[in-house]
């Protein structure tokens, strides 16, 4: 299962990356948050993967297709030249920093320290144990989300109702 969801996350990541019209990309970009949410069901975490349906899949791709209707954009120019070099340095360049990044991660005391074998099941999060955590050791930062999408949202309606 696991192969499954983190194929359906990278695969819709790259067709995301590599998709020329906006509106499919976006959608391939709910076909990414449809596998993370897959990836948290198997972390035992069916609440994080509902709010990962619900939040990014239903409320934020749908302010981004919106943002993206509204503005009209249109196909970009093409370059004026091509330059294949700096393609494949760019290339070569990421090549390297990845090899470079997972050769440190993999030498770092944090991994050698994790002795998978003996781990036990992680515990599944439910709803008490959220509102718990929220609104007792984080309540201040939940109160800040609020008043800030609270002046999101009085500036969406200033910006668009110009005769206030």
């Amino acid at each position: 299962m696991f192969m499954t969801f983190a194929l359906i996350t990278l695969l819709g990541a790259l067709g995301m990356l590599l998709q020329k019209n906006i509106i499919v990309a976006g959608l391939f970009m709910v076909a990414t948050f449809f596998g993370v949410a897959g990836l948290f069901l198997l972390l035992a975490n069916p609440v994080a993967a509902a709010l990962q349906i619900i939040v990014y899949s239903g409320a934020i791709m749908v302010l981004v297709l919106f943002v993206i209707m509204m503005l009209n954009s249109h196909e970009e120019e093409k370059a004026e030249t091509s330059r294949p070099v700096q393609r494949w340095v760019s290339v070569a360049l990421v090549l390297a920093l990845a090899f470079g990044a997972v050769k440190l991660v993999l030498s770092s005391a944090g991994v050698k320290a994790l002795d998978l074998r003996g781990a036990a099941m992680p515990q599944a999060m439910t709803l008490q144990k959220v509102g718990t955590t929220l609104f007792a050791d984080h309540l201040l930062g939940f109160e800040v989300a609020g008043l800030l999408l609270l002046a999101a949202m009085i500036g969406a309606v200033a910006l668009t109702k110009r005769n206030l």
